[in-house]
């Protein structure tokens, strides 16, 4: 007898990947709607910079702070850093080709959880959604 379906189950898998992750949660809008709205996607967190543990414990629907910290955007809890987004500063201004708007990267905001990666064991181990600037 198998025991209660994970929280994640609720919500429908946008994509599989070969490692066995899965992108969960709610497809949003394109990208390029939101740049052109001022309230730019976060597609997850940078692997190569190490995202920390705790990231196993955010569900979609949080709401977590995001700063800038010299080169990069650094996502908050209540204990410190998660991890840092995907954003490069040379991205700041550049004008999206598919509506000739320029990308504004905020100093400051906040990342309304929106999708996670959740590994083959059934944990969090990446997060994604859009970040509302302060």
């Amino acid at each position: 007898m198998s025991g209660p379906a994970p929280w994640w189950a609720q919500y429908p898998v946008i994509s599989e990947r070969r490692n066995g992750e899965r992108f969960i949660g709610h497809r949003g809008p394109f990208a390029e709607d939101l740049y052109a709205s001022g309230t730019p996607p976060a597609h997850g967190l940078s692997r190569p910079f190490g995202i920390s543990p705790r990231v196993a414990g955010v569900r979609i629907g949080h709401r977590l702070r995001v700063k800038r910290h010299e080169s990069a955007w650094v996502v908050l809890d209540a204990e410190g850093v998660l991890g840092r987004l995907r954003w490069r500063p040379t991205d700041d201004g550049v004008v999206d080709a598919r509506t000739g708007v320029a990308i504004r990267l905020p100093e400051s905001g906040v990342l309304h959880v929106e999708q996670v990666v959740i590994s083959a064991a059934g944990e969090v181990v990446d997060i994604a959604g859009t970040v509302y600037p302060d």
